[in-house]
This record gives structure tokens, C-alpha cells and sequence, in this order.
């Protein structure tokens, strides 16, 4: 696997055949594409909302919630490099094979390992590892998949597939969830099963999605010239930086949301692991309902209309309002009420802000480089939310504050709607 470099400029690269806007993509290919996304979604949700979490209960239950936060963070971090990266790099690769499916199969592999590895760990310190080492496996397969969106789907099209892949983001979480449940007595399956659906459904994603080779360079180029593509003038390309900002604002709120809901069943409300899985596969469930209605409708809506940013607008409200409803939960109606405000939110937003960033994206011939860097906004606020929760939670009482935690996510999910609102090149 080399990489490769055009003649015109030292960060483009020429793909053959590619047209500036796609053909219209056949149902099979929306199918198989957000079908394994779902799968890509699965295998990184299970652990990130139940399995890591429920794995550092049983084996370092005193301060959990701040071990938590140290390895979520420090896994955030590696991924802040890793996911451009792999971006980048499957940008240039040259391989007969395509340049995005060997980076897909290479992250599958690498999941694999450090999710053995964490079923078998012992402390919080060989689990934060393998946990770093499984999002970075997950960098590379998604880092080569997401670019699909902007590469084989036309822009008509994008917001209805994208509302397709937010949906199956929402169905993942629960199913991520409900496995949790199941699994708790085997935590080898339960780290190792959510992998093995990536790579099944993988084997239908690489018959189906076109990977358009890359016109190589005879001459390959140094690893270190890549890095300078990671990042990007947010002057010169102003509207991808909004984009980028407002991605980030919304997340933090979920983070705080996705990292701290198992521990805010088991210590404000009480229930045990195995009760808390069942309330939250319960709640996923309502929430895949309305993530649907609000992920579908406004991704189709928003193609018809040719609006993106009414919809943002309208997804940071209702993430702020069920972030401050979630602040004063004290039963679990009331938590399911929040959630479902919350999955609404991440459904619509997700799928319009996913065809938003394709549509200001600078060069859609390096699709995977300006993907990797968006997604760079999941990652950055999952790195800087878990620093500073342990921090909040401690405000005023035992390392529990989770009213003040889940205020301060609503006031800054509300700043993505101000993001948007500066963007000039898309209404």
C-alpha cells in the first residue's frame, strides 16, 4: 500500500473517472451503504455507551466516573491524529483494491485485537489502552467509509441518506445497548460480537460501494507531508470551519449525555446494571421511533427545500431542551422524556448537518481528508467533554452533579444554532 501524489498540487489527487457530481445512487447502493454504516455505528457504540463503562464497574467500581473520563479523554485525544489521518491516507492510497476498502479492513482487524484485549484487562489501565487503540481502529474504518456521502452519493440525494445513516446511528446505540444487557456474563462476546457484525457487513459494502483507484504518482510521497493536510485555513474556508464549530458545540452536550447516562441510572436513580440496560434500551427504543420521524422527514425536507440550516436550528433546541429536563430527572419517565427530546435532536441534526458539511465542503476529490477533519469535531469534543465533566460533577456534592453537568450541555448545544446561523454559502 503506497501513496501517491499528482502533478498539480501537492494535496490533490485525481481520481479516475469521477465525476464532479455522482450519478444518482440505485436503492441497493443507499441500502448497502447505510446498512454498514449501522454496522460501523454498532460496533462503535456498544462500548462507548455500555460496554467500557459497565467493564469499569465491575473491575474498579471507586471513582469510576472519573476514571471514565480519563479514558474516554485520552482515547479522544489519539483519535484528534488518528481520524484525519486515515482520512488522508486513504485519500492517496493506491491499490488495485481501491483506496478506501484496505483501510476499512485494516481498522476491522485492529478492533479485533484491543477488543480481546479489553475483555481480558484487568485494571483501568490496560482498558484505557485497549480502548484507545479500538478508537483508533474505528478511525480508520470510518475514516474511510464516511467520504462515500460526498464521492458516490449526488448531492440530491445526500440528505436522505444521510437522515438513513443518522437513523441507523440512533438503532445502533440501542442495540448497542440491549447486546450490553445480554452479554454482561460473557465480556469477551460482548467486546468482541459488535467487530464481527462491522466485518460481515464490510463483505457486502465491498462488492457494492464503488472505490474509484487513484491515478498514482510514479514517485510515492514521505508520511510526513501528509500531516500538514489535517488542518485547514478556517479563514479561507469559513463555512466548513462553522460547520466544523457547530458539529462540535452539539456534541458536547451528547458526550456528556452518552458517557455519564449508564452511571446517571445506577447513582441518582438506583437501578443495577442490569435493570439501567433494560430502562436504556427501553428509552433507545422510543427514541429510534422519533429520531426516525425527525432524521427522516427533515433530511428529505431539507433536499426539497434546499435549506439546511432551519433544521439545525430547530435540532439545538430540542437538544437543549432535553438536556435541562435530563438536569432535574429524578425517575425514569422523566429521564425517558429527556432522552427522547435528546435522540430527536442528534437524529435531525445529524442527517442535515452530515449533507451540510458535503455541500460546503471545499474539494470533493479529497473527500476523505475534509470528512476526516469534520469528524474531527465528534472527536475533539469527546476528548475535551470527559476532562471537564469529573470537574462539574464535583461542583457543590460527591462527584455526582449531574444537574449542573447536563445545564451546562444545553447551553452549549444552543451555540451550534449560532454556528449556523453565520454560514453564508448555504441557507
Amino acid at each position: 500500500m503506497t501513496t501517491g501524489r499528482s502533478d498539480s498540487s501537492p494535496a490533490a489527487v485525481e481520481i479516475a473517472d469521477a465525476p464532479a457530481e455522482p450519478p444518482r445512487a440505485s436503492k441497493r447502493m443507499i441500502s448497502v451503504y447505510t446498512a454498514a454504516m449501522f454496522a460501523g455505528s454498532f460496533a462503535l457504540l456498544t462500548p462507548t455507551l455500555f460496554t467500557v463503562a459497565y467493564k469499569l464497574q465491575v473491575i474498579a467500581p471507586e471513582g469510576k466516573e472519573a476514571s471514565l473520563g480519563v479514558i474516554v479523554g485520552a482515547a479522544a485525544v489519539f483519535n484528534l491524529v488518528a481520524g484525519p489521518l486515515f482520512g488522508v491516507l486513504s485519500d492517496r492510497t493506491r491499490t488495485r483494491w481501491g483506496r478506501r476498502r484496505p483501510w476499512i479492513l485494516a481498522g476491522i482487524v485492529i478492533c479485533t485485537a484491543s477488543g480481546l484485549l479489553m475483555a481480558l484487562s484487568a485494571t483501568p489501565l490496560i482498558l484505557g489502552i485497549g480502548w484507545s487503540l479500538y478508537t483508533i481502529g474505528m478511525a480508520a474504518a470510518l475514516g474511510a467509509m464516511n467520504p462515500a456521502l460526498a464521492e458516490v452519493i449526488p448531492s440530491y440525494q445526500r440528505g436522505k441518506v444521510g437522515a438513513l445513516v443518522g437513523v441507523g446511528g440512533q438503532l445502533a446505540g440501542v442495540m448497542g445497548v440491549v447486546l450490553g444487557g445480554m452479554l454482561t456474563g460473557s465480556l469477551l462476546l460482548l467486546f468482541l460480537v459488535p467487530v464481527a457484525v462491522l466485518g460481515v457487513f464490510f463483505v457486502f459494502y465491498a462488492f457494492t460501494i464503488p472505490d474509484h483507484p487513484v491515478k498514482g504518482a510514479e514517485q510515492g510521497e514521505p508520511i510526513w507531508a501528509i500531516f500538514p493536510q489535517l488542518v485547514f485555513d478556517p479563514r479561507k474556508h469559513r463555512d466548513f470551519a462553522l460547520v466544523w464549530v457547530g458539529r462540535f458545540l452539539m456534541q458536547v452536550g451528547l458526550t456528556f449525555l452518552s458517557t455519564y447516562q449508564l452511571y446517571f441510572l445506577l447513582d441518582r436513580l438506583g437501578l443495577t446494571p442490569e435493570a439501567a440496560s433494560r430502562q436504556l434500551a427501553f428509552v433507545g427504543g422510543l427514541g429510534v421511533l422519533v429520531t426516525t420521524a425527525f432524521a427522516v422527514i427533515g433530511g428529505i425536507l431539507s433536499d426539497r427545500l434546499k435549506r439546511r440550516k432551519v433544521f439545525i436550528y430547530l435540532a439545538s433546541a430540542l437538544s437543549a431542551t432535553g438536556l435541562s429536563v435530563l438536569a432535574f430527572a429524578s425517575s425514569v419517565p422523566a429521564f425517558a422524556a429527556a432522552v427522547v427530546f435528546i435522540l430527536a435532536a442528534a437524529g435531525l441534526f445529524g442527517s442535515v448537518d452530515l449533507a451540510l458539511a458535503s455541500d460546503v465542503m471545499p474539494n470533493k476529490e479529497e473527500a476523505g481528508r475534509w470528512m476526516g477533519i469534520y469528524f474531527v469535531a465528534n472527536t475533539t469534543s469527546t476528548a475535551i467533554a470527559p476532562i471537564f465533566a469529573p470537574l462539574i460533577l464535583a461542583i457543590g456534592k460527591d462527584g455526582a452533579n449531574y444537574t449542573v453537568l447536563f445545564l451546562v450541555g444545553a447551553t452549549v448545544a444552543l451555540g451550534a444554532a449560532l454556528a449556523a446561523q453565520r454560514i453564508g454559502s448555504v441557507r
